[in-house]
């Protein structure tokens, strides 16, 4: 018989056996969409954050300083640049008294490499030309066509023509100013020496550069200093090119999980091909009689394995794109404007091309070793009805345990490639979701806009101080829901076991006090309520702070003593600039120590009704020469970057979780349909159907329980070095055990073992003795 002829009995045995070839399509296709859905949803994210720091940030990927226009235009010529020109910035003056800061650009630079927008209008294109921004105009009364006059740097007045509207930047409402770009002849006009430190030359380079060689390129080449050449971090960081720590730290979480994602694939198929092997051991004797060699067996077993392919594959990569699709129709069904980057409807290379890998080499590379399992069958094993029950050189250990309980552990421990890889099920699903677990803490830690303290609007006084009284005429305002100040003493020298330093001092009320409780590292809050003098100490880099530690404020009415109640991870008041600690107290702490002083800020958070109007009557109450930062535009950028991460992050959990529980009721099936033979004869011997149960819940109990236990040792070392990259390491929190995690991890495994073995005791409990013992003939 030709070999050809050995081959074309695939089809036919698949179709005799159509429930255990479809098993194992089902382990490919679930293999192929754990991998597909979470590479694809992972570069749908990356695309999106990336066109949000785009349309934040502007698509530039190097900046340089200090350098003058021969050194510009030599790096422009540069073989490697796409585009390049200067971003002038820097400069302010005033319109009716109200602060306007000033930029200017080439058209193709301002629309290209800068986070500014034209939202109606044309581009300036002479030096007495200007865009206003969106609330300068409504706020004055203007209208493009109109002119402006605005008092420059240098004290003189100039007007301009208006010729289109600058869309409202979250930067410019959060600094409460205006904004107006120029032309970069009408910036260079008017610039002051302060344009000098704000302004730069922006570079994007082609597709394909290596960024980090170009900038080492570039700053030897004309003797840059470190501080005069910066890269786009955030946009370097989802291409892959960033230098950045804390993007370091995350290319090494994302490879580990990158193999941990293949691994699950790996075994889910090999746990099947390895099944599948163990049902069909007198087939493959059958073939040896027949006249089949041993490398005839052993691509019979590879080729039926990618038969398989071809048919698991394709739903695989549809499933995991139809999965990736779904994620980016939820978020913008949420809000099409907020998540007006997300791609839709867009295919993944990345997603595709790991999920074939994976349903094609993977399979190949996991049938290498069933096929050799299988070419080592002899032909006496066709004719050996008890081929498959073949006495075990290892007896079932007395005990306590009744016997078939003792039974289902020995035949889970008996055969030790199968229990390997049924072990591997558990534990690499259980390693794969603690893992990504780590994410959910990284983004919920990196996200101060979405904490409970987020104010809308913040109200300073420009160096004076806000009357305590002001709070409570804004908690009167239609559309206010929270007001909540905050007394402020900056630059204070502290003496403590670390030595001298200084140290900003901040006030809490119980409002911020109730929100800071997420973010104790440890300690507790209650005495800083409670007693004067206690505080709390925000982490920061360098500061090693312990509770019960003293130090001593130098205060400009003496020295006081403070005890260190609590550590915080950051502080709500947002960056404390300028000194080497912050701590937090109460106010009548803060006022025992300082005198009362004030407010330094005013925080207010909008009522869902609050708009437009409700910031215009806040504007109304505040003291003249108050700066009133409207914060709503750069909340709502930091909550539309945290969903799209959230969704994507959770997303992959709920796959994971998803994939665990399909994998595992594979693999009891396919595991307790290899025995279903031995099981027949047990029952021939006198087992009860009920023993007989008990038998197989034990087995699979065992695979359950050691998988879990392997599981959860190495997933959580895992879980504490992601979390020690990109946690501990920035804002100071100790790792602790992820319970709630590891528990819905565990207690899904078990819960998916208990329910995946209820049809295969069913159907056997069904089936009479003969039948069973014929089953696998």
């Amino acid at each position: 018989m030709a070999l050809s002829s050995y081959l074309a009995l695939i089809p036919q045995y698949e179709k005799a056996h159509r429930k255990s070839s479809r098993i194992s399509v089902v382990c490919i296709v679930l293999s192929v969409l754990l991998v597909t859905a979470i590479f694809s949803m992972a570069e749908m994210a990356l695309r999106a954050q990336k066109n949000y720091f785009i349309k934040t940030n502007g698509e530039y990927h190097i900046s340089l300083t200090g350098i003058d226009r021969e050194t510009a235009e030599l790096i422009g010529s540069r073989v490697d640049v796409a585009l390049c020109g200067w971003v002038c910035q820097g400069s302010s003056g005033t319109i009716g008294g109200h602060t306007v800061s000033f930029a200017g650009a080439g058209r193709e630079v301002f629309s290209s490499l800068t986070e500014m927008q034209l939202e109606s209008g044309t581009y300036p294109v002479q030096p007495d030309e200007a865009l206003l921004s969106h609330s300068a105009l409504e706020q004055l009364g203007l209208a493009p066509g109109g002119t402006v006059t605005v008092a420059v740097p240098d004290g003189s007045c100039r007007e301009y023509r208006i010729t289109g509207v600058l869309a409202d930047m979250g930067s410019l409402l959060k600094a409460d100013v205006y904004g107006m770009v120029l032309t970069e002849e009408g910036f260079r006009q008017i610039a002051d020496e302060n344009a000098a430190d704000g302004t730069t030359f922006r570079v994007q380079f082609k597709d394909g550069v290596h960024i980090q060689r170009a900038m080492d390129s570039i700053r030897e080449q004309f003797g840059l200093v470190d501080g005069q050449i910066s890269e786009n971090t955030a946009l370097l960081g989802l291409m892959g090119q960033s230098e950045n720590s804390t993007m370091q730290s995350l290319y090494i979480v994302a490879g580990a999980l990158f193999l941990l994602v293949l691994t699950a694939g790996a075994v889910m198929i090999a746990a099947s091909f390895n099944t599948n092997v163990l049902e069909r051991v007198q087939f493959y004797g059958l073939l040896r009689c027949l006249g089949a060699t041993k490398p005839q067996v052993r691509r019979f077993v590879i080729v039926q394995g990618l038969r398989q392919s071809l048919k698991g594959v394709p739903l695989g990569l549809a499933a995991g794109q139809f999965v990736t699709w779904g994620a980016c129709l939820l978020l913008r069904s949420i809000s099409g404007e907020r998540f007006s980057e997300i791609p839709l409807f867009q295919f993944s290379v990345s997603g595709l091309a790991a999920g074939a890998v994976v349903g094609f080499l993977i399979v190949l590379l996991a049938s290498l070793s069933p096929a050799r399992r299988a070419a080592k069958v002899s032909p006496i094993t066709a004719v050996n009805s008890s081929s498959q029950l073949k006495q075990d050189p290892h007896a079932v250990h007395n005990g306590r345990a009744p016997i078939e309980i003792r039974l289902g552990v020995f035949h889970a421990l008996s055969g030790k490639k199968n229990l390997f890889l049924m072990t591997c099920s558990f534990a690499v699903s259980i390693m794969m979701f603690l893992s990504f677990q780590v994410l959910v803490v990284f983004l919920d830690q990196g996200m101060p806009a979405l904490s409970p303290s987020a104010a809308d609007v913040s109200i300073t006084g420009n160096g004076a101080p806000l009357d305590t009284a002001l709070a409570d005429r804004l908690r009167k305002t239609p559309g206010v829901a929270h007001v909540f100040g905050r007394m402020e003493a900056s630059g204070l020298s502290l003496s403590s076991r670390m030595g001298e330093s200084t140290v900003t001092l901040l006030s809490y009320d119980d409002l911020q006090f109730g929100w800071a409780k997420q973010d104790l590292n440890r300690g507790s809050i209650a005495p800083v309520q409670e007693t004067i003098g206690a505080v709390l100490a925000v982490y920061q880099d360098g500061t090693d702070w312990q509770v019960g530690d003293s130090a001593v404020l130098h205060t400009p009415s003496g020295d006081r003593t403070v005890t260190v109640a609590g550590v915080l991870a950051s502080v709500s008041a947002g960056a404390v600039h300028g000194a080497d600690s912050t701590m937090i107290c109460s106010e009548q702490t803060f006022a025992a120590l300082m005198g009362d002083t004030g407010y330094a800020a005013v925080d207010v958070q909008l009522a869902p009704a609050g708009g437009d109007d409700t910031v215009a009557a806040i504007r109304g109450l505040v003291p003249p020469g108050s700066t009133v930062s409207d914060k709503r535009i750069t909340n709502a950028e930091a909550q539309s970057s945290y969903y799209t991460g959230a969704v994507f992050i959770y997303g992959f959990l709920v796959i994971i979780a998803l994939i665990t529980v399909f994998n595992i009721f594979n693999s009891m099936n396919a595991s307790v349909a290899s025995r279903t033979r031995q099981y027949g004869v047990m029952r021939s011997i006198g087992m009860s159907v009920g023993q007989l149960d008990k038998v197989i819940a034990a087995e699979a109990f065992t695979f359950a329980l050691l998988g879990c236990a392997v599981g959860c040792v190495l997933g959580l070392p895992l879980n504490r070095l992601a979390f020690q990259f990109l946690i501990a390491d920035k804002w100071g929190p100790p790792w602790q055990v992820p319970a709630a995690s590891l528990l819905l991890i565990v207690a899904l495994c078990l819960a998916s073992a208990a329910l995946a073995i209820r049809r295969p005791m069913r159907l056997i409990g069904q089936m009479t003795v003969v039948d069973t013992i014929k089953q696998q003939q």
